[in-house]
């Protein structure tokens, strides 16, 4: 019995041990077989996001956008104590450097990088630092504020990027990775950071806080879009960029997993364009359109659910008439004229739209191919405002009532038209007693010295401003 123990002991202790001369180890058969199990579940683990995430997170880059911005400075700072004297000792001005942070994703393997045009708006020194810490001065090719989408050129060959999906195709319920740099170099980590989720709905219309801007026909998602991921890539489970991340809906300021991000086929076709023009040219379909209310369809036996009723048609050969009821377009049913404008959005000259219509209890399809809106602008000296004459195209397009008279392009904030309270958009159609039908005609009139009555048109309200020219 003592010979077998020993026996069973010296096994053991060479198993431990090991034969000669051989390397020790702390392996044992229960470790072992550990492992083997973590070998078994490596392959379960990655998972679609875990491939999609290192597919395109090396294109994922993020961006500095460096500006000068004037600030004015009081001796008196905001106490209001001291409001008396601040006129007789007026502030002093100070230049001072602004930056902002944000995420990009490259889309050539040449260096052409895609971001949201709020993250380089005013920038006069933009950055882009990819995550391998190589970091290259960019150059902007285009910018759009209507679409919040910039293209920049960084000098490189065979730089990683990704690729896109159709995001016509795009299913709700599907995956989401949300890709790009929160809170800038503040983690002092490269790396992009990943969130998971969701396609919550499409199709979405998000109006700001005054209504100035209008985000029309966003992806939503839970996702989790934070601090930094505005430019970044929200990404399917295919490792393909889907759309182009933007901003948040929060009450807290934190994330609530209320994102959008800009559909991945605009962001094409804003790529296009910047590459050739250098911006994105405005385009227009040809006609206008009104919801249908019940005492519409009611009088033209119209019972069916949708559709829109044409009232303008201002370009020839469209195959649409006044009167006709636009059931779908491009393959989309139209519900409403918010359809329409979702549609119009992002449209570029040449695009075609296949239209379904509905024409005395007859169905016709009608194809259009939009047209760019051109126009000259006329700089109004006097009033530091630039201004083109006023079409009914152009009233159609920008979905202002039309008036005969000039419309109002930009207004400079320094100027006295801004401090007399004109507006971009405004159309000024008489001064004094007579009717304005150019800029010129209104800019001999202003050198004219007298008191001055403008008579001014504003989302269909009119008003008066009245002022002296010396």
């Amino acid at each position: 019995m003592k010979s077998t123990t020993f026996l069973i002991l010296a096994a053991l202790s060479l198993l431990v041990t090991g034969c000669g001369h051989k390397k020790e180890t702390t392996s044992t058969p229960f470790t072992d077989t550990l492992f083997a199990k973590e070998a078994d579940l490596s392959t379960s683990r990655r998972t679609a996001i875990v491939k999609a995430t290192e597919k395109v997170s090396p294109a994922v880059v993020s961006i500095t956008s460096q500006s000068t911005q004037i600030v004015a400075e009081s001796p008196f700072f905001n106490d209001p104590f001291f409001d008396f004297w601040r006129g007789f000792f007026p502030p002093s001005y100070r230049k001072e450097k602004i930056k902002s942070l944000g995420s990009g994703v490259i889309v050539s393997p040449d260096g052409y990088v895609i971001t949201n045009e709020h993250v380089i708006n005013g920038g006069d020194d933009i950055t882009v630092t990819l995550s391998d810490g190589r970091e290259f001065k960019a150059k902007l090719i285009g910018q759009d504020k209507r679409l919040d989408l910039a293209l920049l050129k960084i000098k490189g060959d065979s730089l990683p990027f990704a690729r896109f999906f159709n995001s016509d195709s795009l299913y709700i319920g599907e995956w989401a990775i949300a890709i790009g740099n929160p809170f800038g170099f503040l983690l002092e980590d490269l790396t992009p950071t990943v969130t998971a989720g969701v396609i919550s709905a499409l199709h979405r219309t998000i109006r700001g806080e005054n209504e100035d801007h209008v985000y029309r026909d966003m992806i939503q998602t839970d996702a989790s879009i934070n601090p930094g991921n505005s430019g970044g890539p929200l990404v399917n489970a295919l490792g393909l960029v889907v759309g182009i991340n933007t901003f948040i809906i929060s009450k807290s300021g934190g994330n609530e997993g209320i994102g959008f991000a800009i559909p991945s086929n605009t962001v094409l076709k804003a790529i296009k364009e910047f590459k050739k023009y250098g911006k994105i040219r405005r385009a227009f379909w040809g006609f206008s359109a009104q919801n249908l209310t019940p005492s519409l369809r009611k009088a033209l036996s119209y019972r069916k659910t949708g559709g829109i009723l044409v009232n303008s048609v201002f370009y020839k050969n469209t195959g649409l008439k006044e009167g006709d009821i636009i059931t779908k377009i491009n393959g989309r049913r139209i519900f409403n004229t918010g359809d329409l404008e979702d549609i119009t959005y992002a449209l570029v000259p040449g695009e075609i739209l296949k239209i379904n219509y509905i024409r005395n209890g007859k169905t016709g399809k009608a194809v259009i191919k939009a047209k760019e809106i051109q126009f000259s602008e006329t700089e109004i000296e006097k009033l530091s405002i630039k201004t083109t004459v006023l079409t009914p195209e152009l009233a159609a397009f920008l979905k202002i009532p039309y008036t005969k008279g000039i419309l109002i392009t930009e207004v400079s904030p320094n100027g006295y038209g801004a401090r007399f309270g004109l507006a971009r958009y405004d159309v000024i159609y008489r001064i004094n007693n007579m009717d304005i039908k150019s800029p010129e005609q209104l800019n001999r009139e202003l050198k004219k010295r007298g008191r001055k009555i403008l008579f001014i048109s504003r989302g269909g309200e009119k008003f008066t401003l009245s002022f002296v020219v010396y």
